[in-house]
C-alpha cells in the first residue's frame, strides 16, 4: 500500500526538506537514525539535561507485538494505522525503525517516542483512518522553534503512517449447513465472517477453524452482533420465524448488504410484514431475497458460493 499517494500526503508541503521555516532546517536525515549533529552516537548535553531523548529503535519483540496488534485490530473489523519512524536528525525520542499501531478508537501498541511527538502522530493516524489515506509527516521537536512540537529534544523525525483497511465483515445468522458453508467461502474470499446461532454444537467446529462465532437466540442475535452500516448481513437460520425476526431487527438500521434465504412466497409474506412493522421502504427494497446469484445451486457449498458472490457484487458495485 502506498502511504504517500498524492502531494497532500507528503510531509513538508512540497516534499522537500530543509530551508528556512522547514522542520528539517537544512540538516540531513538518515534512514539509520543518525542525524547530522553530535547527538547521533552519544547522549548530548541537551539529552542529559532533559532525561534523555533517545530510547533507541524497536527491538524484534516490540516490533512483533506491534504487528500482532495490527492483525488483532483488523480481525476485530477495525482499520489500523502502522506508524513507522523512517528517519531522524539530531536528538529524537526514538531512532529510525520504531513502530506503533493505532486503532480507529485510539488504542495504541508500541511507541514512537511518547510525549508531544507521539500525541501528534496518534492524532494524525486517527485522521488518516477517517480518510483512508496515509501520509508521511516530518516534525521538528523544538519548543523554541515556531511551528515545531513543544519538546526539548531539538531534532526532527520523519514518520510514515500507513492505513490498513479491515476486511469487510459478513455477519451470518444461522450456523447450519448453508451458514457454515457461507462462512467458509466468505473467509476464503477475504471477508471477515461472524456466525451467530443459539446452537453451540454447530458453532464450535467453526470456532475451531478460526471463524468468529457468538451464541445468541434469534430475539437477541442482532444486538449481539453489534451491526455496523458497512456490514453485510446474511440470514439463513433454521426456520422462517427466526429469519423474519432477525431481518426485522437488522433492517431497522443501515447495512451495506442484507439477504435472506427462502422461497418467493415466503419472501413476499416477509416483505409485507416488514412494511407493517415500520421498516423503511428503501431498506425493504434493498433486501436480497431469495438470497444469492441464481446459478442453479443445490448443495450447501454451492449456495455458499452464490451467496458470497452476490455479497461481493453488491459491496463492489453497490447494486
Amino acid at each position: 500500500m502506498d502511504a504517500n499517494a498524492g502531494p497532500a500526503d507528503r510531509g513538508g508541503g512540497d516534499g522537500r526538506r530543509g530551508g528556512a521555516g522547514r522542520p528539517g532546517h537544512g540538516r540531513a536525515i538518515h534512514g539509520d537514525g543518525r542525524g547530522g549533529g553530535s547527538g547521533s552516537t552519544a547522549m548530548t548535553e541537551r539529552e542529559k539535561k532533559t532525561g534523555g531523548c533517545a530510547m533507541g529503535p524497536s527491538g524484534s519483540r516490540e516490533t512483533l507485538e506491534v504487528f500482532r496488534a495490527v492483525a488483532r485490530f483488523l480481525e476485530e473489523g477495525s482499520a489500523a494505522a502502522l506508524c513507522t519512524v523512517e528517519a531522524t536528525a539530531g536528538s529524537t525520542p526514538r531512532a529510525a525503525g520504531a513502530r506503533m499501531a493505532v486503532a480507529a478508537d485510539g488504542r495504541t501498541v508500541g511507541t514512537v517516542g511518547g510525549g508531544a511527538l507521539e500525541h501528534e502522530i496518534v492524532e494524525r493516524a486517527r485522521a488518516c483512518l477517517r480518510t483512508g489515506r496515509g501520509e508521511t509527516a516530518e516534525l521538528a521537536l523544538d519548543a523554541g522553534q515556531a511551528g515545531a512540537l513543544p519538546a526539548e529534544c531539538g531534532g526532527t523525525a520523519r514518520v510514515r503512517i500507513e492505513v490498513l483497511g479491515a476486511p469487510r465483515r459478513i455477519v451470518i445468522f444461522g450456523a447450519g449447513h448453508v451458514g457454515a458453508a457461507t462462512a467458509r467461502v466468505a473467509r476464503d474470499a477475504g471477508l471477515l465472517p461472524l456466525v451467530l446461532d443459539d446452537r453451540t454444537d454447530l458453532l464450535e467446529p467453526l470456532a475451531a477453524e478460526g471463524i468468529a462465532v457468538r451464541a445468541a437466540p434469534a430475539e437477541e442475535a442482532v444486538a449481539a452482533a453489534g451491526l455496523r452500516p458497512d456490514d453485510a448481513v446474511v440470514v439463513v437460520t433454521r426456520g422462517h420465524a427466526h429469519d423474519e425476526r432477525i431481518v426485522t431487527d437488522a433492517l431497522r438500521g443501515e447495512l451495506a448488504y442484507a439477504g435472506m434465504i427462502g422461497s418467493r412466497r415466503k419472501v413476499a409474506v416477509t416483505r409485507e410484514r416488514l412494511a407493517a412493522a415500520g421498516i423503511p421502504t428503501a431498506h425493504i427494497a434493498a433486501l436480497h431475497a431469495p438470497i444469492g446469484i441464481d446459478i442453479g445451486a443445490e448443495t450447501p457449498g454451492e449456495l455458499g458460493v452464490c451467496i458470497v458472490a452476490e455479497v461481493i457484487r453488491v459491496l463492489r458495485k453497490g447494486a
